[in-house]
């Protein structure tokens, strides 16, 4: 299960930086979720990585911060389910609007949640 969640931690990373060197890419992926009920499976697999962090946590190194990471992740899938769809279509659409050096920005913190992710487990 170690491999599992290091190889998240990997491509959690990989896209982080992707979208920090290509920052276009973010209304490619918006434009590819909002796409009928992608959103949901979206949420589907933020959920699924989430049960997997907080499942594994008892083998991190850290457990607390393995336990909140995971949350973080099942909590934001299981939202996903609460908002209303067409609702989180516009936001989405406005937010693939953002300025270059906000999304390189966020680019950024999404790869840091990778890196978090391999340093504790």
């Amino acid at each position: 299960m170690l491999i599992l969640i290091k190889l998240i931690g990997v491509m959690i990373a990989g896209a982080g930086l992707t979208l920090f060197a290509a920052p276009q890419m973010l209304k490619k992926v918006v434009d590819f979720i909002a796409v009928g009920k992608r959103f949901y499976w979206a949420g589907v697999i933020r959920s699924a990585i989430g049960l997997l962090l907080f499942l594994a946590s008892t083998q991190s190194t850290v457990p607390l911060a393995a336990l909140c990471v995971g949350m973080i992740f099942l909590l934001s899938g299981l939202i996903a389910f609460a908002c209303d769809l067409e609702k989180t279509k516009t936001w989405m659409a406005s937010s693939a609007e953002m300025p270059v050096l906000i999304v390189r920005l966020l680019g950024l913190l999404g790869s840091s949640f990778g890196v978090l992710i391999l340093s504790i487990f």
